[in-house]
Parts: structure tokens; C-alpha cells; sequence
């Protein structure tokens, strides 16, 4: 019975995990201290195109992105017409994914 509780329990925790991305549905709220110790809010970007982009500099693909200057063009080309660009460094030793 234990066991039960716990894996309820678990999976109640982990449900908002499984969330899935919607077009048109408002994305999930968080917020994160950025590399200059400000805190960055999703809801600040209310009403705004936001791309989330996950970094890590020793990712195979990214480097193939950045090596030929492909994220670099989208993220001027789009940020110019307005749409924030959040890049999230998940290079830190331990830390990655």
C-alpha cells in the first residue's frame, strides 16, 4: 500500500511534465535568473512571439548551428521582426540536457 502512495504521488508530481505545447495555448509560467542575476518571467513576454532555444555548447548539432552561422541568421532575422529570442545554456558541467 506504501508503494501505491508513493507512485501516486509521484506521477500526481510528474503529470505537468507530460504537458504537451499547444499552438494557440499559453504556455506554462516560470521564471529563471538569467546570466546577469535578472529574473526572467515568461509573463513579462505576454502577447509576444517567444522562441525558447536550449544551448549547449558541446552538442553535436548545435555546434553544426552555430558553426555555420545558421542560429546566428534566425535569431537576427526574427528578433528584427519583433519576436524575443530566450536562449537557455544548458552547458554547465552536470547540469546538461
Amino acid at each position: 500500500m506504501k508503494t501505491i502512495a508513493v507512485l501516486t504521488t509521484a506521477f500526481l508530481f510528474a503529470s505537468p511534465l507530460w504537458a504537451e505545447a499547444v499552438p494557440g495555448k499559453a504556455a506554462p509560467s516560470f521564471e529563471v535568473t538569467d546570466a546577469a542575476g535578472k529574473t526572467q518571467k515568461l509573463a513579462d513576454y505576454k502577447g509576444k512571439w517567444v522562441v525558447l532555444e536550449w544551448f549547449n555548447k558541446d552538442c553535436p548539432f548545435v555546434k553544426k548551428q552555430y558553426g555555420s552561422n545558421n542560429m546566428q541568421k534566425l535569431q537576427k532575422a526574427y528578433t528584427e521582426k519583433g519576436v524575443v529570442w530566450l536562449t537557455v545554456n544548458s552547458s554547465a558541467k552536470g547540469k546538461q540536457g
